[in-house]
């Protein structure tokens, strides 16, 4: 897929790294070389030619995948920006948006700094070899030739059933590490991370609060809009997107709404919203002719299984045909169901508990019973919680919320970015002032134990209504209603007291009636049983629950068999033809 690559080994190991890459006929390479010091983007070229960066100067070579949305209005130029981030004491990192991923290399000190950008919406991954060398790309698999007998990482495992993907600075390859979200890392010999952005702790007024979000997101959304000449916006017709299209509509960018119908949005709904913005909305479909185990293997390919692949909006549109709609693509969503839940965090409540109760796909008891090791699945949210702010729970449980946020649902936008150049909105005041939102304007303030309500944040119903209360008395049809599609959990958070999920009726309704499907996930699922560190009884009482129909036991057979496609092909060379995947 397109991304970011570098080594400090030279340009035939680059090369290397690039062959090793997933490459479309489109793609091109962009090179930066100084002595051993070498970097590159593989990007979509000319259909999205105002994305990436290559740069040098100065004993520096430096490179930026996606954009630097803010950089206009900051008057930077790329000279400021990797200059800045080789010297820490000019603090320019934390005054950028994103999305971005961000190397630079300094031939001078032979030093290496990597830096992703406030929302984490772009991975890198890195790896250092045993004789003092550095290797770091945008996907996992050009990385593996760097590791003596790479193998699965348990606890990575375990974070994939959990939370619907591998979190903190874990991938699912032993030896391999990813780079957090608004992290700036520095390799000169080893390896040092530092957290450069984290939210403000005091919280805002009520008064007045939704023009100060909105003022912001105008902003971000402006800046990101401003990077791309003819972007097309995801537009599934719920209040967030209606938010996004609002926007961009009174700035008066060209942009054309995008709808895919069933589960990623209502497509009445949807054009209706449209069409009294004034804007142009495709309403796409999945190609009849191209299979849904094709296109999962697409997602599981993109995203080196590190995220569950049912969470994907659009599968299999957006793995086909996605390619020929658009050539940038607008994720403008605020996710205002992120943050909601946290308004039940009180003074007395635990951010990990509160994060187990409302953040993760799966409980923790049914994915310690999945894995055969002795490893609790809730250490990793202990994990994030340690790296994340300190202060009132609240604060805590935001800031950690958006970490789990950046490695599953940012992290599944990789299927999207294979295809077409992507923006999501990554601001650093957008993320502060969503963070410091006023307990009135988050969806509830009872206690964890209690239901959560159902609907729309209040936030986001004062926001549709200061943009164009005409908006409000549009209805959101079933496929566009607000929900957590990257966990499979209700939009306010909770698990569904019968355990359904979205994702789950459809695809098991897919497993009971198309052979395909059924043979590719019952292939799969056989296989992983003697996987570690699997329970392989625990795995196949799992299979038999898919069997039955349970809608339940569809997320954790989508993250396994996700794993192991993956790790069939990558660790052990299992061939494609056994899954009916084509070749």
């Amino acid at each position: 897929m397109t991304g970011l690559i570098g080594t400090t080994a030279g340009e035939q190991r680059l090369e290397a790294i690039a062959e090793a890459s997933h490459r479309e006929d489109w793609y091109e390479l962009d090179r930066a070389v100084d002595g051993e010091a070498a970097l590159g983007v593989l990007e979509h070229g000319s259909r999205d030619p105002d994305a990436n960066t290559v740069w040098r100067g100065d004993g520096l070579v430096g490179a930026v995948y996606g954009v630097v949305s803010n950089r206009d209005r900051l008057s930077l130029s790329w000279g400021d920006v990797f200059r800045g981030v080789v010297d820490d004491s000019r603090d320019v990192l934390a005054r950028l948006d994103g999305p971005f991923a961000l190397a630079c290399i300094d031939a001078r000190a032979s030093e290496v700094h990597l830096a992703t950008d406030v929302a984490g919406s772009r991975p890198i991954r890195y790896v250092t070899g045993d004789e003092g060398g550095f290797d770091f790309a945008s996907e996992v698999r050009p990385l593996l030739s760097a590791v003596d007998d790479p193998s699965l990482d348990a606890a990575a495992v375990s974070d994939l059933l959990l939370a619907g993907g591998v979190l903190g600075e874990r991938t699912l390859v032993d030896g391999v590490a990813s780079l957090p979200s608004a992290t700036h890392l520095v390799f000169d010999g080893e390896v040092s991370t530092s957290r450069y952005w984290a939210p403000e702790s005091p919280g805002l007024a009520p008064s007045g609060y939704p023009d100060r979000w909105l003022g912001a997101y105008r902003r971000a959304m402006g800046d990101v809009a401003a990077t791309t000449g003819d972007p097309s916006l995801w537009f599934p017709g719920d209040s967030g997107s209606r938010i996004a299209a609002a926007v961009l509509a009174e700035r008066g960018c060209p942009v054309e709404t995008l709808t895919c119908g069933g589960l990623d949005g209502d497509r009445e709904s949807a054009a209706q919203a449209a069409a009294y913005l004034g804007l142009p909305n495709r309403q796409v479909h999945a190609d009849p002719d191209r299979h849904l185990v094709d296109a999962v293997a697409d997602a599981v390919h993109a995203t080196d299984a590190m995220v569950n692949w049912a969470a994907v909006d659009g599968l299999p549109y957006v793995t086909d045909r996605l390619h020929g709609d658009a050539d940038a693509l607008v994720f403008g969503r605020p996710q205002f169901s992120a943050l909601s839940w946290t308004g039940a965090v009180g003074a007395d409540d635990s951010p990990v508990a509160a994060l187990s109760e409302h953040a993760c796909a799966l409980p923790p008891a049914t994915v310690d019973a999945l894995l055969s090791t002795d490893r609790d699945p809730v250490a990793s949210l202990r994990e994030v919680v340690s790296g994340s702010v300190g202060g009132p729970p609240e604060r805590t449980a935001v800031d950690a919320a958006l970490r789990i946020r950046a490695a599953t649902r940012l992290r599944s936008r990789a299927v999207q970015r294979n295809r077409v150049g992507t923006r999501t909105v990554a601001s650093g005041a957008l993320l502060d002032a969503a963070a410091r939102m006023p307990a009135c304007y988050r969806l509830e303030t009872r206690q964890l134990s209690d239901p959560a309500g159902a609907g729309n944040p209040p936030i986001e119903r004062a926001v549709v209504r200061r943009l164009d209360p005409n908006l409000t008395q549009i209805p959101e049809g079933s496929g566009g209603r607000n929900r957590s599609r990257s966990t499979g959990l209700r939009a306010d958070g909770e698990r569904g007291s019968d355990g359904r999920t979205v994702e789950g009726d459809a695809y098991v309704r897919r497993y009971a009636s198309d052979d395909r499907f059924q043979r590719f996930v019952d292939d799969l699922l056989e296989r992983v049983r003697e996987r570690d560190p699997l329970d392989g009884d625990a795995v196949a009482a799992l299979h038999d629950r898919l069997a039955a129909g349970d809608l339940a036991s569809f997320t954790p057979v989508a993250a396994l068999t996700g794993l192991e496609l993956w790790a069939g092909r990558h660790l052990d060379g299992t061939s494609r033809a056994a899954t009916g995947v084509e070749a």
